[in-house]
């Protein structure tokens, strides 16, 4: 059986990089804690918005072959002033040009409205970062 997808939205996220902190040698390696990111947008066929700013988090745990582990949380707010926390989780690593990428499963939670349907789909997002944002096409599972 094929898994089929239906694009959602492309979100890109600007950070700053000077914001973030570094744990060296934890358990699992170093942990990064990115603050939160200084904005960004999303833009799909079914919905499309902002980040709400301050509103978000990143902590990637480096591991010892260099990829990392994703945990993030931010919070969209819609073109409609609905807001929707996506959270998700994933791998990533850097190519052999340094470019980092990543592949992440994210979740939504809203209230009652007309993106509730957003609360029952798994999503699974593709990551990359374009020299100045982290660009990550969300895509969701379709039945």
């Amino acid at each position: 059986m094929a898994i089929e997808t239906d694009h959602l939205f492309t979100l890109k996220l600007r950070r700053d990089a000077d914001r973030s902190v570094r744990l060296r040698n934890g358990p699992k390696g170093d942990l990064a804690i990115a603050a939160a990111a200084e904005g960004g947008g999303f833009e799909g066929e079914r919905l499309r918005g902002t980040l709400i700013a301050g509103t978000s988090g990143d902590w990637a745990t480096i591991r010892s072959d260099g990829s990392f582990l994703i945990d993030a949380r931010l919070t969209l707010l819609t073109d409609d002033n609905v807001p929707i926390l996506m959270t998700y989780r994933g791998v990533g690593a850097f190519d052999g040009d340094g470019n980092a990428w990543m592949q992440t499963a994210p979740l939504f939670e809203t209230g009652e409205g007309p993106y509730d349907w957003l609360n029952l789909v798994q999503g699974i997002a593709f990551g990359r970062h374009d020299g100045e944002s982290l660009v990550y096409d969300v895509h969701i599972l379709t039945r």
